[in-house]
């Protein structure tokens, strides 16, 4: 994959550049590493998009922590876990907790492939909760294009969605520096990703040796 667009959030991408350029650029890496087309594996159920094959969220943010998790951002997942990582949690008891998706060297990453909303918590709410328990000073925030929202479930909001609340949001003093990435397809994934969803429709037997369709089960995204 690729980063299509950038957006700094009171001076996220300076103070990032100039203190922790190492744990940007293992965020860089991770991006460039993720082939895309492994994520095609969601078959559409609803009216608009009932028989395509979309890019899953839950794998594209699975693959991206599974790669940052060998370089330290997630801690190793207790034994029997599905997942080779944890992600970075805070307990304020009786069930109560948050979470990050990675935290390395004073700088939060968060994933965001969920609604507007959520995209606005990670980084108005969430970052600086985490902030304030001394965990982090910046964070990184990696959120699908436009273009690729289009290949994905209903109700995945965009980079392009986000732009709107730090438009008309402003800067508070209670911010902290946050890069928002906005993540698309390269133009060799755009080329093999049309390839095989277009097998899809006219060949689905031979397609599904090539892909790897599954069912999601687990939790809706929302905050933690």
């Amino acid at each position: 994959m690729k980063i299509m667009n950038t957006y700094s959030f009171k001076d996220g991408e300076k103070f990032l550049k100039t203190k922790h350029q190492d744990e940007l650029q293992e965020v860089f890496d991770s991006i460039k590493a993720l082939d895309a087309t492994l994520c095609l594996t969601k078959e559409s159920k609803e009216k608009t998009k009932k028989g395509q094959v979309l890019f899953s969220p839950v794998d594209m943010n699975n693959y991206l922590k599974t790669v940052l998790h060998g370089k330290g951002w997630t801690e190793k997942a207790k034994y029997g876990k599905k997942k080779k990582f944890a992600e970075p949690r805070h307990a304020f008891g009786k069930g109560r907790f948050r979470e990050m998706d990675g935290i390395k060297n004073k700088v939060g990453l968060e994933v965001q492939f969920g609604k507007y909303a959520f995209m606005g918590y990670d980084i108005f709410s969430k970052m600086i909760i985490f902030k304030n328990l001394k965990y982090i000073e910046c964070g990184v925030e990696i959120v699908p294009s436009r273009e690729l929202v289009k290949q994905m479930s209903t109700g995945v909001s965009s980079f392009e969605q986000l732009l709107v609340d730090f438009e008309h949001r402003g800067e508070s003093n209670i911010d902290i520096p946050v890069f928002v990435l906005s993540i698309g397809l390269t133009d060799e994934e755009k080329t093999k990703s049309q390839t095989l969803r277009e097998l899809f429709q006219t060949n689905r037997v031979e397609a599904l040796t090539k892909l790897k369709l599954r069912k999601y089960t687990g939790s809706k995204p929302g905050p933690k």
